[in-house]
């Protein structure tokens, strides 16, 4: 299918001297004609990331922000800035397929009811990265994803819908969550909806944005054809400790702000406790290890 829409394309970056340029290069040899423009936002790297950007990349509209605001809130701010059909957001620890581009905006095209859509996401070492489709997190699959049930029974709705690994990766279908990683929307819904809620510092922001376009009557479609590689948590190497928090907190944060209305105080109490449970194991681990050297 050929794409007839102009793609901005938003890339916040982190200390990501490493990866970025090979992110820019794979949209810059894709289909270049999708690519109407290209957004980056720096959240204070200080690491020579704004320093290649600006060398190599001339023709990209670099913003530089003096201290870390938080993923969302950068995304956020680049969209101002953005005047294509569809928004791409995009980590810049990804690489994208020569076709992937072109997959993801002509699956928009030819499908109005969908507002946003994403790809297939693979590690660097050839796996499937299965939070490129989720569902919504609930109170049961949550605490079957902390205690590994939903390995046991990948298959069930009850208990292993967050992964759905019982679903192929290279089925097309419509999904509750797309990976924040990178994304395609459609600009104007996204400032519709209020773009990411910047309540969120670094995670969650994908999974509540998936919730307010679900809640208001949008599709959200995963689309395998279109492929990208993702070096996950590149970026976060540099301050390990400060992402840590900041997964477990958006994970409290999604609890508050969208499911008290569906689920009773006691089932979410208990899933906010597994969350506080997981969060010390993880600290407890770090110091272990630490004094093991």
């Amino acid at each position: 299918m050929q794409s007839k829409s102009r793609i901005s394309t938003v890339i916040v970056s982190f200390h990501s001297l490493q990866h970025i340029g090979g992110c820019l290069r794979s949209l810059l040899e894709s289909e270049e004609a999708l690519v109407h423009e290209l957004i980056v936002v720096d959240n204070a790297s200080g690491d020579g990331t704004v320093d290649l950007v600006r060398k190599n990349f001339p023709t990209v509209t670099l913003i530089e922000n003096g201290e870390n605001n938080g993923f969302g809130s950068a995304v956020n701010a680049g969209a101002t800035h953005a005047t294509g059909d569809y928004l791409l957001i995009l980590n810049p620890d990804t690489v994208l397929d020569r076709r992937a581009l072109s997959e993801l905006s002509a699956f928009l095209d030819h499908r109005p009811q969908a507002a946003v859509c994403g790809p297939k996401i693979m590690y660097p070492n050839g796996k499937f990265e299965f939070s490129a489709r989720r569902g919504f997190p609930t109170p049961m699959n949550s605490l079957a994803r902390i205690f590994g049930l939903d390995r046991l029974f990948p298959r069930s709705q009850l208990l292993g819908s967050y992964q759905k690994r019982g679903l192929s990766p290279d089925l097309e279908v419509m999904t509750d969550v797309l990976s924040g990683a990178c994304i395609l929307v459609r600009r104007e819904v996204f400032q519709a909806v209020g773009g990411f809620d910047p309540e969120y510092f670094l995670f969650g922001e994908d999974i509540d944005l998936c919730w307010k376009l679900k809640h208001t009557g949008h599709e959200i479609w995963y689309v395998p054809s279109a492929q990208i590689q993702h070096v996950k948590g590149a970026s976060m190497s540099y301050a390990n400790s400060r992402a840590r928090k900041e997964f477990y907190r958006a994970m409290k944060t999604f609890i508050d702000k969208r499911l008290k209305s569906q689920y009773s105080p006691v089932s979410l109490s208990l899933m906010k406790t597994a969350v506080s449970v997981c969060e010390f194991c993880s600290r407890r681990y770090r110091s272990e290890a630490r004094a093991r050297g």
